[in-house]
């Protein structure tokens, strides 16, 4: 059962990062890195930090991007590696970046 609930997280995260990547949408992909800028005006539920981070830097948006396809696209592997450590390390990373989610806008009930 454990072992189902991984891949399913790693089939979940996987996808989320995928479907960014193989968008059309030129803000997900190099040398952009953009969509952070637009996402804290457009989001369906902010809260009073996402107006702090909306008009956090540039460079900022796109470190942000960067951590998201970091953790959608790669640290998912880490929950499936034979090492105890490995596992552990990547789940920290899963919980860290959905508690950040919920810290930059209201996406709780999405998560």
């Amino acid at each position: 059962v454990i072992w189902a609930i991984r891949f399913f997280i790693l089939k979940i995260m996987l996808g989320a990062g995928l479907i960014k990547i193989k968008s059309s949408d030129p803000k997900w992909k190099y040398p952009k890195f953009s969509s952070m800028e637009y996402f804290y005006e457009t989001q369906p539920c902010p809260n009073p930090f996402s107006r702090v981070f909306h008009y956090m830097p540039r460079g900022w948006h796109r470190f942000e991007v960067l951590s998201n396809h970091f953790v959608e696209l790669v640290a998912p592997f880490l929950l499936i590696m034979p090492f105890r450590e490995m596992r552990l390390i990547g789940a920290i990373i899963q919980i860290q970046f959905q508690l950040i989610l919920i810290l930059r806008g209201n996406l709780s009930f999405l998560n």
